[in-house]
């Protein structure tokens, strides 16, 4: 497997203001990505479920 770094940007409820987020992800030989992580607290924070930043990354199949 390959693993891939992609930059996210767009609004973070937490911070309040525009953000663009360092993301790693996992390709699998089928194509698809598996999400490793970030360089925020995606996944711990208050506003993971909803969060506009990280929609396009819940977005990918």
């Amino acid at each position: 497997m390959q693993e891939t770094e992609e930059f996210i940007s767009g609004f973070c409820k937490k911070q309040n203001q525009t953000r663009t987020v360092l993301c790693e992800f996992e390709i699998a030989e089928d194509g698809s990505r598996v999400f490793l992580s970030s360089d925020c607290a995606y996944g711990k924070c208050e506003h993971s479920g909803d969060c506009l930043l990280m929609k396009a990354l819940r977005d990918v199949p």
